[in-house]
């Protein structure tokens, strides 16, 4: 008898967490959208710039121009191309290739993640690659000591602060073409 009580009892504090954890309301998406929002409308100009930027590189980088995308660089990012793929840097691979994406890529801003102390600002893109599936790049823009504006690096790897379960939170620029 003690052992149906316990497992009854189990079962209902089971379904009240899960009750519970359905009726969040959202509040947390909320928030973030929230804090999204401030920091577009407080950086905005900062974003004017960077957005630019990280298409531009996008472009680029989809094409393989390396000539522009040693223009886009920062100084490590310069340095640490030429250091793996020096045989490249005066060739443009893939001209047009973006022309031929024909707008089906995704261009997003992570705006809640930018840090005035850090000073860099996150984007992902994605297109279908030959085999029809999706990939992802990632390009983080970051002011100089100059200040300007510069992609770190042509190697762009999905920043720590970005997860799962946060990967969608950002402003998307440019949408893929619904079918």
């Amino acid at each position: 008898m003690n052992k149906k009580r316990i497992l009854s009892l189990a079962a209902v504090l089971g379904m009240t967490f899960l009750i519970s954890g359905c009726n969040s309301d959202g509040k947390e998406s909320e928030t973030v959208e929230k804090e999204e929002n401030a920091n577009a409308e407080k950086y905005e100009e900062v974003f004017k710039e960077t957005d630019e930027i990280a298409h531009d590189f996008m472009v680029v980088k989809i094409e393989q121009n390396y000539p522009k995308i040693l223009k886009c660089l920062s100084a490590e990012g310069i340095e640490e191309l030429r250091e793996k793929k020096e045989y490249l840097l005066e060739s443009h691979e893939y001209p047009n290739l973006f022309e031929e994406l024909d707008g089906k890529y995704e261009l997003q801003r992570y705006e809640t993640f930018y840090d005035e102390e850090k000073r860099d600002v996150i984007y992902r893109y994605s297109r279908y690659n030959d085999n029809d599936e999706i990939i992802n790049d990632w390009i983080i823009v970051e002011e100089n000591e100059n200040e300007e504006w510069k992609v770190k690096s042509f190697y762009g790897q999905r920043p720590d602060v970005i997860n799962d379960g946060n990967i969608e939170i950002g402003t998307i620029l440019h949408e893929f073409p619904s079918e």
